[in-house]
C-alpha cells in the first residue's frame, strides 16, 4: 500500500511548495499512469516514494507517507532501495558499471547478497526483461531501448514491491517504447509488481493503466480514476480522445481498436435509421397517393389489393 498524508514539501529556495496538503492511496499491485503538466509536481512525487525528497534534494517537508509500511523519510533511499525501485527519465544517469550484467549485480553487492543468491536473480532479470542476449554487452555500445531495459532490470534484481518510472519513454522511439511498455505490463501482471509511471504521451501508456493520477497544478487537488473518467477531463489529450469526447462517444475510445469500433457501431447505427427512416417515408407516400385517388378507384385497389393476397386475380367485367 502506498499512503501519503497531507504531505507539503518544499524545494531549497523555492517560495512555493511542489507538493501542497497532497494526499494519495494506491493500492498493491495496481498500474497508475502520473499525468499533468511540467512544474504540477509529478516528479517530486515519485521521487518522494523512495525518500530522495527530502534527503538528496533537501528542503521542508511535512505530512506522512506510508510505502508498503515503510516511512521513505525516515528509511531514506538507502532503506527504501529494496523495496522501491526508481528509474529515471535517462537511464545513463542511473548506471555504474561498465557491462550489463555487472551493472545488474552491482546493487545486490551493496547489499552483499550470498552469490548464488546474485547469479539466480541476475538469471531471471535477464530473462524478465528479455535481455539475456546483453548480458556481456559494454552499455555504451546499447540502444536507448535497450539501455531502458537493463535500467529496470537493474532495480528488479532487488525484488522490489513498487516499480516507479519517471518518464521512461520520453527519449525512446516508438518501437522501443513499446517494447518496454509491454514488459511493464508483464511485470505487472505476471507477477503483481505495483507500478507507478509517470508518462507525457498519454496515447503510449493510458492502455495499459489500471487508474490515471492527474496532477493539474501545484496547489491543485489531484485527481486519481479509472482512466476514461480522467481522460474525460483532461485539457491536453490525444486527437482519438478529443475526437470521442466531442461525438460524445461512450465508452470513450482509449486506443484505435477501440476507436475503430465505436466508430464502426455509429456507422452501423446511422445506417439503420436511414434505412427505416426510408421505409416510413415510402410507405406514407404510397399511403397519399391511394388516399388521393376516386371512390371507385379505391374501391378497385382494394379489390385487387385482396385478390393478389388470396394469390390470383378479380375476373374481368361482362363485355
Amino acid at each position: 500500500m502506498i499512503r501519503l498524508d497531507r504531505v507539503t514539501y518544499t524545494y531549497p529556495g523555492q517560495p512555493a511548495p511542489a507538493l501542497a496538503d497532497f494526499s494519495v492511496t494506491i493500492a498493491p499491485g495496481e498500474f497508475v499512469l502520473v499525468v499533468g503538466p511540467s512544474g504540477a509536481g509529478k516528479s517530486t512525487f515519485l521521487r518522494s516514494l523512495n525518500g530522495l525528497a527530502p534527503h538528496f534534494y533537501g528542503g521542508r517537508w511535512a505530512g506522512r507517507a506510508e510505502v508498503f509500511g515503510r516511512d521513505p523519510v525516515a528509511a531514506a533511499p538507502r532503506g527504501m532501495a529494496d523495496l522501491v525501485g526508481l528509474v529515471f527519465q535517462d537511464p545513463e544517469a542511473q548506471f555504474v558499471v561498465d557491462t550489463v550484467e555487472d551493472e545488474l549485480a552491482f546493487a545486490m553487492e551493496n547489499f552483499a547478497l550470498p552469490q548464488a543468491t546474485m547469479r539466480k536473480r541476475v538469471e531471471e532479470v535477464l530473462d524478465q526483461m528479455n535481455i539475456a542476449h546483453l548480458r556481456n554487452r559494454r552499455i555504451s555500445t546499447l540502444s536507448g531501448g535497450e539501455k531502458q531495459r537493463v535500467a529496470i532490470a537493474s532495480v528488479l534484481a532487488l525484488q522490489p514491491e513498487l516499480l516507479v518510472l519517471d518518464e521512461p519513454t520520453s527519449q525512446l522511439d516508438p518501437q522501443a517504447a513499446e517494447e518496454v511498455l509491454i514488459a511493464l505490463r508483464h511485470l505487472n501482471e505476471d507477477l503483481g509488481l505495483t507500478v507507478v509511471l509517470s508518462e507525457h504521451r498519454l496515447e503510449r501508456v493510458v492502455q495499459y493503466a489500471d487508474r490515471v493520477f492527474y496532477l493539474p497544478a501545484p496547489g491543485v487537488p489531484p485527481v486519481l480514476d479509472a482512466p476514461r473518467a480522467v481522460a474525460a477531463q483532461l485539457p491536453l489529450v490525444p486527437p482519438l480522445i478529443e475526437l470521442g469526447r466531442r461525438l460524445d462517444w461512450r465508452p470513450l475510445p482509449l486506443t484505435i481498436k477501440e476507436g475503430r469500433s465505436a466508430s464502426q457501431r455509429i456507422s452501423e447505427s446511422a445506417s439503420q435509421r436511414i434505412s427505416e427512416s426510408a421505409s416510413q417515408r415510402i410507405s406514407e407516400s404510397a399511403s397519399q397517393r391511394i388516399g388521393g385517388c376516386g371512390g371507385g378507384a379505391r374501391s378497385t385497389l382494394r379489390v385487387r389489393w385482396a385478390a393478389g393476397a388470396a394469390g390470383g386475380e378479380p375476373g374481368g367485367a361482362a363485355g
